[in-house]
């Protein structure tokens, strides 16, 4: 189990290693409620067969995550369990548990641009119930295996504590898929045989996670438009005759260019000074008919392609959103990104940079 834990979080780092800014953050998808269904399997560790132990598992989880990295669930599991005296025999059970989640991914790269996997450890505590013991009876009186009661004539429940991992494919925004393995300690009575060590039941389940019930702030309402009532036109007054004054010609005003550039130290992309930001609003209200463009590039001499078309689209989309804010219409910008393909200055460091242009 630990060499899985090892690889699942060498995934992980690989898949959150990078922490650059971007328009919208892994933390704007929290927090949320979920639901789980799963399907497995699960074996008991004795000195018998391990593989002779296995049996189908199901369950059913419910929870909410608070915040990116810590969220909690109701989780309920069950169907069959075996054990072994001479034999093996079958008896039904259900475990229910308290889990407190933790994003390992999003604990240990907070800002990562891919959301596409989510490593989560696991910590709980409940309890178990068991019934439909006839098969154990059966054996255990044919074999007079009775050295000391077992207990579950009178008690059919115990106590479970858990410690696991999962790891969640995000197939959308709504849907993920899961692979989870848990590691469960029960009262040695659960396999209704007291020998006073606990059992250790190993369990592997797939499923799959709606979300639902994202808190994210609701956009603000839209005004309903004011009914114009219209008045009956004014009787029309005299018309004088005056003599045209003689056409002006138009001052010829000339048009100022714009080109601003933002640069940006080694994988950020904020911040963006306000003054180089009101620069280009008050050009844009006084060209109405102008728009601009809005180009991020990266620098060739650092990082690597993939990594450095992500930086430059931040970048630039960063930027558009702060015109935004400021009033500008997003239908008078293009934003193009051009990653590390095109470097506009000599200098390499001067590269990682947005540049606005008025057209």
């Amino acid at each position: 189990m630990k060499k899985i834990i090892c690889k699942i979080a060498a995934v992980a780092l690989l898949l959150g290693v990078s922490t650059a800014a971007q328009a919208q953050t892994v933390e704007d998808n929290y927090p949320y409620n979920f639901i789980t269904v799963q399907g497995g399997v699960q074996g008991t560790t004795t000195n018998y067969d391990f593989t002779k132990l296995l049996t189908p598992q199901v369950a059913i989880s419910a929870g909410r995550y608070f915040n990116s990295k810590v969220g909690a669930r109701a989780h309920f599991q069950g169907w069959q369990v075996k054990g072994a005296i001479s034999d093996t025999y079958t008896f039904n059970a259900i475990t229910g548990d308290l889990d407190l989640l933790l994003n390992l991914t999003n604990i240990i790269s907070p800002n990562r641009i891919s959301d596409k996997l989510d490593w989560v450890l696991i910590a709980g505590f409940g309890v178990n119930y068991g019934w439909d013991f006839d098969e154990f009876n059966s054996m255990n009186n044919a074999l007079a295996y009775n050295p000391n009661p077992y207990l579950c004539g009178t008690k059919h429940s115990t106590f479970n504590s858990r410690l696991g991992t999962q790891v969640n494919f995000n197939l959308s925004d709504k849907i993920a898929l899961g692979l989870e393995i848990d590691a469960n300690m029960k009262n040695d009575e659960f396999n209704l045989k007291r020998n006073y060590d606990p059992d250790l039941q190993l369990v592997g389940l797939v499923g799959l996670t709606y979300k639902f019930g994202n808190c994210k702030a609701a956009p603000a309402p839209v005004p309903e438009p004011v009914p114009v009532v219209e008045e009956p036109a004014p009787a029309p007054e005299p018309v004088v005759v005056k003599e045209e004054p003689k056409p002006q010609p138009k001052p010829v005003v000339k048009e100022e260019p714009l080109r601003e550039v933002f640069y940006y130290n080694i994988r950020l992309s904020d911040p963006e000074p306000d003054a180089m930001l009101n620069k280009i609003v008050s050009w844009c209200n006084k060209y109405p008919q102008k728009s601009i463009s809005i180009k991020g590039y990266a620098d060739r001499g650092t990082g690597n392609p993939r990594i450095n078309v992500g930086y430059a689209k931040a970048r630039a989309e960063k930027v558009a959103k702060a015109l935004q804010e400021k009033g500008l219409s997003a239908s008078r910008m293009t934003v193009e990104s051009f990653g590390d393909t095109v470097q506009p200055f000599p200098e390499n460091d001067s590269n990682r940079c947005v540049i606005v242009v008025g057209e």
